[in-house]
């Protein structure tokens, strides 16, 4: 993983270790995105959309699919996770079947996603965690039934990185003919996945962590065999079978997840995260979950020697790539805390009254043992 270092310069002026909130720059997107806006100086509408732009965006269809085991063809890019999962949402008949079964751990977009469609008859139940970490997969899978239309679930969970056990509950909703949506924005990249194997209906991720893609984009699975029989009503010109017939007198959808797609697109961020997908699949989220491992666990006896409580697992098996620490004295505390690693050239994140910190591929033993000494001198 060393020879990966010089990739991401910012390691060589900052101890980064927060992947988990914003994937750093990496050389290669910044390459990238420099070509971009050459070609943008230079061409026209036509050249660059057609000979560049659209390729650059299945070039991130390709990978994004190759990355999470699926075909291109289930793959939409959509402009945030918010977006696309509104959209999916759209396509429900909550009459009936009202029911959507979440977790209080979910990320808050995904609630707000399903408040906003209680305007439609959507009815939410809401399984409580027990300790503000871990989720019990079977508590979720209980609740599924004959009036649940979807199981929103996110694989990993933002604020403790608990990995959440997707069988049970694929289970429950295929008996009851339920569908099964994944937000693994805090998953991909970082925790291995087969959308195939795990027989999941619809999964969202984004390039902006894990990914290292920057923002503006984000990704959409749906199964292939529930692709035409879905029809959202929030829809737009790069969703239709010819977008450039220019057609307004019909409606005529594709037959892929494409579908979904919308109105233009964030073009920049094509070759952003394209250049990301490059380098994780070319690295390996085997590879890359396996160095995770080591130094999230490195992180964790960091978090001991201070005597913090530690609000993430500590089995390998259920710790994605992140570790939360709780710092006394509360939010304002944390808060102050963060901003003083920030001056000390430490790069974490805070989440109420703690700090996250999440190493990838590329960071080392070294900046785990700085961020702690910088921390252990504040504390």
């Amino acid at each position: 993983m060393a020879s990966y270092r010089d990739e991401f310069p910012v390691v060589n002026e900052r101890t980064y270790l927060i992947s988990a909130s914003l994937g750093p720059l990496s050389r290669r997107a910044r390459a990238a995105a420099e070509e971009h806006l050459d070609l943008w100086g230079r061409l026209g509408p036509e050249e660059l959309w057609f000979d560049h732009g659209l390729p650059a965006l299945q070039r991130c269809r390709e990978r994004f699919a190759t990355l999470i085991g699926a075909d291109v063809e289930e793959i939409a890019i959509v402009p945030s996770v918010s977006a696309g999962l509104s959209s999916l949402a759209t396509c429900l008949d909550f009459e009936g079947r009202p029911k959507v079964v979440l977790t209080d751990m979910d990320f808050p977009t995904n609630h707000y996603v399903w408040r906003a469609q209680q305007r439609r008859g959507a009815k939410l139940d809401v399984v409580a965690s027990p300790d503000g970490i871990t989720m019990d997969a079977t508590a979720v899978a209980d609740r599924v039934d004959d009036e649940t239309a979807i199981v929103n679930i996110n694989r990993v969970l933002f604020e403790s990185s608990w990995i959440m056990d997707l069988n049970p509950i694929v289970e429950a909703a295929r008996a009851h003919g339920s569908y099964v949506v994944i937000d693994d924005f805090h998953g991909s990249g970082i925790v291995p996945i087969d959308v195939h194997k795990m027989d999941v209906d619809f999964l969202f991720s984004g390039a902006l962590k894990w990914l290292c893609g920057g923002q503006g984009i984000a990704f959409m699975y749906c199964r292939r065999d529930l692709i035409e029989e879905l029809e959202s009503l929030v829809v737009g010109w790069f969703g239709t079978t010819d977008p450039f017939d220019f057609d307004r007198g019909s409606l005529r959808l594709r037959s892929d997840a494409r579908r979904f797609e919308t109105g233009t697109y964030t073009l920049p961020q094509a070759w952003t995260a394209s250049a990301g997908l490059e380098i994780i699949l070319e690295v390996g989220v085997d590879t890359i979950r396996s160095r995770n491992q080591e130094l999230t666990r490195r992180v964790i006896a960091g978090v001991d020697d201070l005597s913090l409580e530690l609000l993430s697992p500590r089995d390998d098996a259920r710790r994605g790539g992140l570790v939360r620490c709780l710092i006394p004295g509360g939010r304002e505390k944390a808060e102050n805390t963060l901003h003083r690693l920030f001056e000390r050239n430490v790069v974490l994140d805070s989440r109420n009254d703690a700090l996250r910190i999440s190493p990838h591929f590329f960071n080392n033993e070294a900046d785990v043992d700085r961020c702690f000494e910088e921390l252990g001198a504040l504390l």
